[in-house]
């Protein structure tokens, strides 16, 4: 990753600020991310996880584990308070 400043698109700042308020994005049995009861495209989530804006919540269970998800990482916080 280049040292180029992350961009968000409108839809990838209001999961950051879901998550930021405490909601959690968790998996079903098919992989399918959801942000409480709406579903999110793979590609956000990639988009997030790949550029460290997130983080699992618990490193130690599987995604898809009962209760686990992700919850916005540190330097995902600090995206979202600089803007």
């Amino acid at each position: 990753m280049s040292g180029e400043p992350i961009k968000l698109t409108k839809l990838q700042r209001e999961v950051l600020e879901a998550l930021k308020s405490g909601k959690l994005i968790t998996h079903d049995d098919h992989n399918m991310p959801w942000l409480g009861e709406h579903a999110l495209q793979s590609q956000t989530r990639y988009f997030l996880t790949e550029n460290r804006l997130i983080t699992r919540q618990d490193k130690t269970r599987s995604i898809e584990a009962k209760g686990n998800g992700f919850i916005i990482s540190p330097k995902g916080l600090a995206l979202i308070n600089a803007s």
